[in-house]
C-alpha cells in the first residue's frame, strides 16, 4: 500500500483568454480557424508528493497558480496535462461559497453539502446539530444564504468541512474572511483533524499560520514550483519574490550569500549595489549581545558595505517573533536622516539605540538597504532573519505585549582600504563569469538598471536603463560588448554612453543604430584577471509609447546581448 497521499506529476493547466464573449461562441463552432484566444498558463509541469498524515503549505503571490491547484487536487477541475492522485477521502474549503446555493437555507446548505461529501442520511442527521452549534449562526441557520455576510458564508462552509473527518483536509484562503475569534476556533479544530491522522494542505498569506500549521511548505511563483523546504526559509523567500515584484522589471537578486568573515550565511535579496555585512544588538558597554533584559538600553546596529556608488541610502530594520510576525521595524528614512553619498568600496555602520521594551521570547532581526521609506522601491540588501536573539525578563518591571520602542539615531562612515574593498568584492562574485549572454542564469551578476531577459531565436538579450551595472571576471586585455538601439529616431539621434570600472573612466561609445552591433575597447592593466565592477551611464533614455501605440512606459537605454573579455 501506498505512503502517499497526494502525487502530483507534470501537472499543467492551461486557460483560454478571449477579448470578446462572441469569439468564445466563434472558437467553440469553428475550432479549426485561426485562434481567437490568448493562452493563460496558470500552472506548469508542477510536480511533488505528500506523505499521509503530513502538513503541507502553499505559499504565492496572488496569481501564482494556488488555487488552480488545490482545485485540481481537490477535483472541482480538469489538468490540461499531468495528473494529481489523491488517496482517501477529500474535504475542501476552497473558494468563498463554492458549492453553496443562495436561495436555499443553512441547514438546507448543511444537508446538501454533507452529501456532496460522501455523509449518509444517518450521518447527517447525527452531525447536523454539532455543525450548527460550531457555526454560531444561531437563528441565521434557517435564514437563505443570500442574507449571509461573507464571515458566515465561511462559518458555514468550514463548520462542515471540519465534520467529515476526512483523510485529506484542503484549506484555501477563505479563513482570513473571518473575525478573529473564530479563526483561532478554526485553527484548533484543523490541528485536531491533522493529529488524528489526515493529511493538510493549506494555503495562507498568514506567515504565523503556515508556520503554525505545517511542518513543510512549496513557494510557487507563476505557476510552477520555486522551492519546497521547511516553512521558516520558505517564506523568507517568499517575502523576497515579493519584494521583487514590487520593483517590476528592475533586475533582482535571490541568493544565499556564503559565510566569510562578517558575513551572514543567511537569505539576501536585491540589486547588491550595497549589502548588508552585520547587523545585531551592543550594549550599552559596546559589547554585542544575544540576549536582552527586557527594557534594558541598547543599540541596534546594521554594517552596510557599498558595491557601487549610491546616493542617500536608507538602512532598517524589523523585528520578528518566532512566527514571523513584525513586531517592529523603522529606517533611517522614517526617523528623517540623510545619510548623504557613498561611493564603491565605503562602508557604513548605522546604530538605532532604544530602551527594549519588548516582551519575553525568540527573536529574529531583518535588516534593509534601499530607497525611500521602503525597500519596495530600489532594494540594494534585504537580509532576512540575519541575526538571533532572545528576550529574558526584567526582575522590576514585567509586563506581556508586543513592542513599544522609541529609538534614537547614530551613524559613522568606517574607512575601508581598497584591499579589504576588493576581498569583499571578491568574496561575493568570486564565481563571476568572464561572458554574459543575457540568459537568465546570469541575472546575479547584472546590477542595477537591468529588465528580465527575452528569448530570441539566436539567443537571449535585455533592456537597460540609462544607468546599468554589472561584474565580469576581467581575463584579457579588451572588453567587447554586442548591442543596438532600436529606437525609431536612432540614426538622427544617436546615444552615447561612458563605461566606467569602480568608478574610474575607461571608454566611451556611440550607437547609432537599430541593428546588433559590436563593439572593444581596451581595459586597463590593473583591472585584469580580477573580479570587476563595470558601470554604464548613457546620455539619455526613451519610452516605447512615446513613439509607437504601445502601453511600454518603461525608461529604455540600449538593448545587450552580450558582454565579454577576451
Amino acid at each position: 500500500m501506498s505512503d502517499l497521499s497526494i502525487e502530483v506529476v507534470d501537472l499543467t493547466k492551461r486557460y483560454k483568454i478571449y477579448k470578446r464573449p462572441v469569439d468564445r461562441i466563434i472558437d467553440w463552432l469553428c475550432p479549426f480557424s485561426r485562434k481567437y484566444y490568448s493562452d493563460f498558463w496558470a500552472l506548469r509541469n508542477i510536480s511533488f508528493t505528500i506523505q499521509k498524515g503530513s502538513a503541507l503549505g502553499i505559499i504565492g503571490a496572488n496569481g501564482a497558480g494556488k488555487s488552480t491547484l488545490l482545485k485540481i487536487i481537490s477535483g472541482t477541475a480538469i489538468p490540461t496535462s499531468g495528473y494529481a492522485k489523491v488517496s482517501g477521502r477529500v474535504a475542501a474549503l476552497l473558494e468563498l461559497g463554492m458549492g453553496f446555493h443562495s436561495e436555499l437555507t443553512g441547514r438546507q446548505n448543511i444537508k446538501l453539502n454533507g452529501r456532496l461529501l460522501g455523509l449518509t442520511q444517518k450521518e447527517l442527521e447525527e452531525k447536523t446539530p454539532e455543525i450548527i452549534d460550531f457555526s454560531e449562526l444561531g437563528d441565521f441557520i434557517d435564514q437563505p444564504l443570500r442574507t449571509y455576510s461573507s464571515g458566515m458564508y465561511v462559518r458555514l462552509g468550514f463548520s462542515i468541512v471540519a465534520s467529515v473527518e476526512p483523510e485529506i483536509l484542503i484549506i484555501d484562503e477563505a479563513l482570513s474572511v473571518g473575525d478573529v475569534h473564530f479563526q483561532q476556533k478554526c485553527i484548533r479544530r484543523i490541528r485536531e483533524i491533522h493529529e488524528n491522522g489526515a493529511t493538510l494542505v493549506f494555503v495562507s498569506h498568514d506567515p504565523g499560520a503556515v508556520t503554525l500549521l505545517c511542518k513543510e511548505a512549496i513557494l510557487l511563483d507563476e505557476g510552477e514550483v520555486v522551492s519546497r523546504g521547511i516553512p521558516d526559509e520558505i517564506l523568507d523567500h517568499y517575502n523576497a519574490l515579493i519584494t521583487q515584484k514590487s520593483a517590476k522589471d528592475a533586475i533582482f537578486h535571490i541568493k544565499r550569500i556564503p559565510h566569510s568573515g562578517q558575513l551572514s550565511p543567511m537569505r539576501h535579496s536585491g540589486n547588491f549595489m550595497a549589502i548588508i555585512l552585520e547587523a545585531g544588538l551592543v550594549s550599552d558597554k559596546g559589547s554585542r549581545i544575544t540576549a536582552v533584559v527586557a527594557g534594558q538600553r541598547v543599540s541596534i546596529y546594521v554594517k552596510v558595505f557599498f558595491v557601487g556608488e549610491v546616493a542617500n541610502p536608507t538602512i532598517g530594520f524589523v523585528i520578528k517573533d518566532r512566527l514571523g510576525s513584525e513586531i517592529f521595524g523603522t529606517n533611517t528614512y522614517m526617523l528623517g536622516q540623510e545619510l548623504g553619498v557613498f561611493s564603491a568600496g565605503e562602508t557604513l555602520e548605522v546604530h538605532f539605540p532604544c530602551d527594549f521594551n519588548i516582551g519575553i521570547g525568540e527573536y529574529t532581526l531583518t535588516a534593509a538597504a534601499h530607497t525611500l521609506d521602503y525597500h519596495f522601491y530600489e532594494c540594494f540588501d534585504w537580509a532576512d532573519k540575519i541575526f538571533t536573539f532572545s528576550v529574558i525578563a526584567s526582575t522590576d518591571f514585567k509586563f506581556i505585549g508586543t513592542a513599544k520602542l522609541y529609538p534614537g539615531i547614530s551613524c559613522r562612515k568606517l574607512q575601508t582600504t581598497p584591499t579589504e574593498a576588493r576581498t569583499l568584492i571578491e568574496t561575493l562574485f568570486k564565481d563571476a563569469p568572464s561572458c554574459i549572454t543575457m540568459a537568465p542564469a546570469d541575472m546575479k551578476f547584472l546590477c542595477k538598471g537591468w529588465y528580465q531577459s527575452e528569448p530570441t531565436s539566436e539567443g537571449y538579450f535585455r533592456w537597460t536603463d540609462k544607468e546599468f551595472a554589472f561584474f565580469l571576471n576581467v581575463k584579457g586585455s579588451k572588453m567587447g560588448m554586442e548591442l543596438a538601439c532600436p529606437r525609431p529616431d536612432i540614426k538622427d539621434s544617436p546615444t552615447k554612453g561612458r563605461v566606467t570600472i569602480q568608478g574610474k573612466q575607461v571608454a566611451d561609445f556611440t550607437v547609432n543604430s537599430g541593428e546588433p552591433r559590436t563593439i572593444q575597447f581596451p581595459l586597463p592593466e590593473e583591472h585584469q584577471n580580477r573580479i570587476s565592477l563595470f558601470s554604464i551611464c548613457l546620455d539619455r533614455s526613451w519610452k516605447p509609447s512615446n513613439y509607437f501605440e504601445s502601453q511600454d512606459e518603461r525608461e529604455l537605454g540600449i538593448i545587450v546581448r552580450k558582454i565579454w573579455t577576451e
